[in-house]
């Protein structure tokens, strides 16, 4: 068996690598197709998360001096017999004695010792197995008839496909994934959870290897599962949750439609469970779900998931996490999706969750969420004015931590680009003038750039709409060191920061004493804006 039509090796180095920059990931579907932005892999942060267990890749880690139950009876006292006080053998002896008609007790001593080597908690020897040749001795394991030399393969070829792609596709091309795939489906719940696990794995290296599982009836298993999903324990459910998550979470090529309809139905059941640990993979997994195109988006939509992740906001944080993702991805679609999020009463948790939290990642992930509504339609705008959330992005913005900033300054970017002058003026209503100022003393581009439009569009639709307030705004912007700002910002380096600068004093700001001596044109009194 080979993968060489699948270019692993080359592919792989480059999954999940692509960023085109955040300029191209906002957009607003009426007016700005770049405001409103798609959550890209390289970005994303508040998925750091504690335990080796959380990673993509999973390791079964045990003391080497523990004996495992089996689930065959009559294995147990076998199992006393053999395991206790045996001694590791060596990759050659393992190979000598499976190499001259071994018995099945032989077998079991064999691959009990491979597992245990492979087990170790640091510098497995996985190479030196893969070297050895006894891979394929592994993968010929599972398929036979003795449950106890199943299960000890499956272990061992679950911490081989744990490492580096290069060893997992040497299991993969070993022949180890169909083999592996019919065991998770084994009557004995703990040959099919280990089985499941490393299939897991191999899922979970690439997009090209979870392909690979796909074809080799993978979703298949996954669905048999699910079909007995009371009868197994919590233990298990997890390694089917995190089995799900991998098998969505790469989009480097996304999985098939067909596949991800599929799976959709799945995590339906599985974000309800019980576990916690279970509902936290399976919601990670639909984030993975909604993270692409619209028609991804609408799998999720169409399957009736999303009530139930809207839940989770109720729950501590780590369930929080993906449920925010969720729905900030459900938000990046086009505006019937926007207004699904909407519907579904998430701008009534956002408000309480974000006093609550002291996780500065929680609040980022509010400010995205929010911003990608606003860069809806008006409509939309108004659904996050009526829930009472500009107050609590400005105060982000004045007093957030840095990244919280950026989002908040995205946001009210989005609502000067997109809203009514109605809208718009709002923003001086909640007085967000003085963290504007405060803003343009920021080094990021793109915050400057997201400030300087906003400030902009304000002081526009003041002078067209509200004029008897504009003397006002003027002197407020003065006061707080705004015009300071904005002439040490014609200095800057970016030509767009500059412009935009150069705009704002040029057309309010020029009449004033204090003007350049050299501008010899006064701020035109009538704007082009027509809001």
């Amino acid at each position: 068996m080979t993968l060489t039509e699948t270019n692993i090796g080359r592919d792989i180095a480059e999954d999940g690598k692509d960023d085109t920059g955040r300029s191209q990931q906002y957009k607003n579907n009426t007016k700005h197709e770049e405001l409103r932005r798609r959550r890209t892999e390289c970005s994303v942060e508040i998925r750091k998360q504690k335990g080796a267990d959380l990673m993509m890749k999973r390791r079964n880690i045990t003391d080497v001096e523990e004996d495992d139950e089996i689930v065959s009876e009559s294995d147990n006292e076998e199992q006393q017999k053999t395991s206790h006080g045996s001694t590791r053998l060596s990759n050659e002896e393992v190979k000598n004695i499976l190499s001259n008609n071994p018995s099945e007790d032989d077998m079991v001593r064999c691959f009990e010792s491979l597992r245990k080597s492979l087990s170790k908690t640091k510098n497995p020897p996985i190479d030196e197995v893969i070297q050895s040749g006894l891979l394929i001795a592994l993968v010929q394991a599972l398929s036979v008839p003795n449950e106890r030399v199943q299960y000890e393969a499956a272990w061992a070829l679950t911490n081989i496909v744990s490492g580096t792609t290069a060893q997992t596709v040497a299991a993969v091309e070993a022949g180890a994934t169909d083999p592996l795939i019919k065991l998770a489906c084994h009557q004995s719940a703990q040959i099919s959870e280990q089985a499941l696990w490393a299939v897991a794995n191999i899922a979970g290296d690439s997009a090209q290897l979870r392909d690979y599982v796909i074809k080799c009836h993978g979703v298949e298993a996954l669905m048999m599962l699910m079909k007995r999903l009371d009868m197994l324990t919590d233990s298990h459910v997890r390694t089917v949750a995190w089995a799900f998550s991998n098998m969505c979470r790469h989009k480097n090529p996304h999985a098939p439609l067909e596949v991800l309809r599929i799976l959709a139905k799945g995590l339906v059941k599985l974000v309800q469970h019980p576990d916690r640990q279970v509902r936290q993979d399976a919601c990670w997994a639909v984030s993975y779900l909604t993270d692409g195109p619209d028609e991804q988006i609408e799998l999720a939509r169409e399957s009736g998931v999303l009530s139930h992740v809207v839940a989770l906001f109720r729950e501590p944080e780590s369930l929080v996490a993906p449920a925010l993702r969720t729905l900030g991805n459900v938000a990046t679609g086009n505006d019937t999706l926007t207004q699904a999020v909407i519907d579904l009463g998430v701008l009534s948790e956002i408000l309480p969750l974000m006093e609550k939290t002291k996780s500065t990642s929680i609040v980022k992930e509010c400010c995205w969420l929010l911003s990608n509504i606003i860069a809806g339609t008006q409509k939309q705008i108004q659904a996050v004015l009526d829930a009472n959330l500009l107050p609590v992005l400005i105060n982000v913005l004045k007093s957030g931590d840095h990244k919280c900033q950026f989002e908040a300054s995205w946001a009210l970017s989005n609502l000067a680009q997109g809203g009514t002058s109605r809208q718009i003026a709002a923003l001086v209503e909640y007085n967000a003038v003085p963290a504007l100022c405060a803003a343009l003393n920021q080094t990021n581009t793109d915050m400057l750039n997201n400030t300087l439009e906003t400030l902009y569009t304000v002081m526009v639709t003041i002078q067209n709409c509200y004029p008897n307030q504009m003397d006002h705004l003027h002197e407020q912007v003065e006061e707080l060191g705004g015009l300071d700002a904005l002439e040490r910002l014609q200095e800057s380096q970016s030509e767009a920061v500059y412009s935009q600068a150069y705009r704002i004093i040029t057309e309010f700001f020029t009449d004033e004493p204090a003007a350049d001596a050299n501008s010899a044109e006064n701020a035109d009194p009538a704007s082009p804006w027509n809001f």
